[in-house]
């Protein structure tokens, strides 16, 4: 089992929580924060075998030392004899001048002690030669190489012209700049980094590119624009991305056709339906006149039941005409305080029979831009359920709200008196044909596609409708419309 620390997002460990968020929110940066991670520790790992390795940089120094430390040999053993012998011969001075020659023109500081340590040539000696010396008067070895933090220093034993045994020392400093890499190396290291993060944008480019496409093409598809394909706007790519695309196509073509075909039934129905219910009604009114008083109630119960049936045809050739798109035509300013106030008066006669009254909070003059049919239906199906299901006796509540800004929206609020719905129930209130179990049943008279065909006109307003359970009791329904409908 993985440890809650080792499910954490890695980058976490390396960012802060805001680019950490927006790397694993975003699969494009999720792409380029992985490409460059890889091309970087890539580049590292060849960096640090080439220095390491038998021909790297680090190689090179040490056998750049070491050719340093044998130069300098040769020269100690190439120009100590002459030295002692100017300091056997001819005197200290004549030493010291030699000496002062060879560490101009050499870049070799040479010095000369005695068997026993002592320095014969009058110079001054680095601090880390008396402990070198030591050591080697004490050690067998006829030459000593070592390299201290100032340079490289040589000593050798040499035989005098008078017999005796000399030491013979000689340094030579640190080059004042040792190159591990090329001078250009910063230079090529920054256009390798801009190199890689170029080519791993370039990659998660390539691969989110069609994905960012696809998606917008499911969110116009979510909207009801199933014109919307993506196949066109991929290019030459044939990958499992294209594949997906094209299969993406083929998906919402059949969705399509499949509701252009449902439309087109549902309008076939509804118009062969129309017709029997004509002629229903004219056998209903010839057998009135023609039936008794017995047979009369039934005569109405069939008219009614008729008149209903007829009802339930217009409004699903209604809701067929709203999901096929309105007539741009009657698009028009539309003062939604007054018509609010139509509807209202309309309403209170309805309700009149059971004893409800529909309650319209005083509002200015607020106007929005739309379709005047379909907000006045939206609006009526809305109060009209709302009169249906309040509990006798109580009032419908309509309140509409809206600040001065043009941006702002219109927000209109219609509430019952009524039992509520369940908080289960609450997402599919505004689908065709639902009906919530109980008390909200067929008993009530509505024909289950009333606050569907709201939801279709509010929709196409660029608006929002949502229901909720009110604290008082009661359900609630808000609707949200924009005062300047979004174009397109």
């Amino acid at each position: 089992m993985m440890s809650a620390q080792t499910k954490r997002f890695w980058p976490d460990l390396f960012l802060n929580n805001y680019l950490s968020g927006i790397i694993r929110k975003n699969l494009f940066f999720k792409i380029l924060f992985f490409a460059c991670s890889i091309n970087f520790l890539s580049m590292g790992i060849a960096l640090l075998v080439a220095f390491t390795s038998s021909t790297g940089p680090a190689a090179r120094m040490k056998h750049r030392e070491e050719n340093r430390q044998q130069n300098l040999a040769q020269i100690l053993y190439l120009y100590s004899t002459p030295l002692i012998e100017r300091w056997a011969l001819k005197g200290s001075t004549a030493a010291i001048i030699y000496a002062n020659q060879l560490e101009k023109f050499l870049d070799f500081e040479p010095y000369v002690f005695n068997f026993e340590g002592h320095a014969l040539i009058n110079r001054k000696m680095p601090l880390e030669f008396e402990a070198i010396l030591k050591r080697f008067r004490k050690e067998d070895n006829p030459v000593i190489n070592t390299t201290t933090a100032n340079g490289i220093v040589v000593m050798c034993r040499m035989v005098g012209p008078n017999g005796e045994t000399y030491i013979v020392a000689g340094r030579q400093g640190r080059p004042k700049k040792i190159l591990i890499f090329p001078p250009d190396f910063t230079i090529r290291i920054i256009i390798s980094i801009i190199m890689l993060t170029l080519l791993s944008f370039l990659l998660a480019r390539h691969i989110t590119g069609p994905i960012t496409k696809l998606r917008r093409a499911t969110r116009k598809i979510a909207t009801g624009d199933l014109g919307a394909r993506v196949s066109e706007t991929i290019g030459r790519r044939q990958d499992e991305i294209a594949q997906l695309g094209l299969d993406f196509d083929q998906m919402v073509s059949q969705i399509q056709n499949l509701i252009k075909d449902r439309q087109q039934l549902l309008r076939d129905i509804s118009h062969e339906l129309r017709s029997p219910l004509a002629r229903l009604s004219i056998a209903l009114e010839i057998s009135r006149n023609k039936a008794s008083e017995e047979v009369m109630p039934s005569l109405q119960r069939i008219d009614l039941e008729a008149e209903r049936l007829n009802t339930l045809i217009g409004e699903i050739l209604l809701l067929n005409r709203l999901e096929a798109g309105p007539n741009l035509r009657i698009c028009k300013s539309v003062d939604v305080s007054e018509l609010i106030h139509i509807i209202g008066e309309d309403a209170n006669f309805e309700a009149q029979h059971r004893n409800v009254s529909v309650v319209i909070a005083s509002s200015s003059v607020i106007k929005t831009h739309g379709y005047p049919e379909m907000l006045h239906r939206a609006i009526e199906n809305v109060v009209r359920n709302a009169i249906r299901y309040t509990d006798e006796g109580t009032t419908v509540n309509i309140s509409i709200e809206t600040r001065n800004l043009e941006k702002d929206p219109i927000i209109l609020t219609i509430k019952d008196h009524g039992p509520g719905v369940p908080s289960t129930s609450l997402p599919h209130l505004f689908k065709p044909f639902y009906r919530v179990e109980g008390d909200r049943g067929r008993k009530t008279g509505g024909t289950g596609v009333g606050l569907a065909i709201a939801y279709r006109a509010i929709k196409l307003h660029d608006g929002e409708i949502r229901a909720e359970n009110s604290k008082a009791g009661g359900l609630k329904i808000i609707i949200t419309i924009p005062k300047t409908m979004i174009a397109g």
